[in-house]
């Protein structure tokens, strides 16, 4: 399970990071701006009502996440590589509720393509339960919300393009994959 001792670092080195990280115009795709924060994280009574909204039972990890970062304050900027394509936001990382409406429609969008999602995992030998629940965390990224709570799989799924692969085994593996790898 992931700890508070870990999370505490992982902030340090994500803001810490960020603090410095300007935007790089080569790149297509969401990149982090320059001073971005965490937001502060959520009580249990506000976990819980987010669950409700949803009506998700989250992963043990994600709820410990939560607990301590609620999404980042500053949009994430796609300048498409400086090829003259408008620039575009999008939110970072999920908060709750200021991006309820986003992770309903992110959630109904995978419902209703959840059979070529589970098939395309099945074909890679990841079974994906039929009671599982995708919630939304960054991006098209989705911890795998299943009966087993202590399990915080993390899914790349580019629903377009039917387009699914496990992205990490554990939420901890994804935050150090996605947020500190270079």
């Amino acid at each position: 399970m992931i700890d508070k001792q870990f999370l505490a670092d992982f902030k340090r080195a994500t803001e810490a990071k960020w603090a410095t990280q300007s935007i790089n115009p080569s790149i297509f795709g969401y990149q982090f701006q320059c001073g971005t924060k965490w937001l502060p994280g959520l009580s249990d009574e506000q976990i819980a009502a987010y669950e409700s909204v949803v009506g998700v039972t989250f992963p043990h990890d994600l709820r410990a996440f939560l607990r301590e970062m609620n999404g980042t304050d500053l949009p994430t900027l796609n300048v498409y590589g400086s090829q003259g394509e408008p620039q575009r936001e999008s939110v970072g990382v999920y908060s709750y509720p200021r991006d309820i409406e986003l992770v309903r429609e992110r959630m109904s969008v995978v419902r209703e393509h959840l059979a070529p999602i589970t098939s395309d995992l099945s074909s890679q030998n990841f079974a994906l339960g039929e009671s599982s629940r995708l919630v939304p965390i960054y991006s098209h990224r989705y911890v795998v919300s299943a009966p087993d709570v202590s399990s915080s799989v993390v899914l790349s799924i580019v629903v377009e393009a039917v387009d699914a692969i496990v992205y990490s085994n554990s939420l901890e593996e994804y935050l150090i994959k996605e947020f500190l790898g270079s």
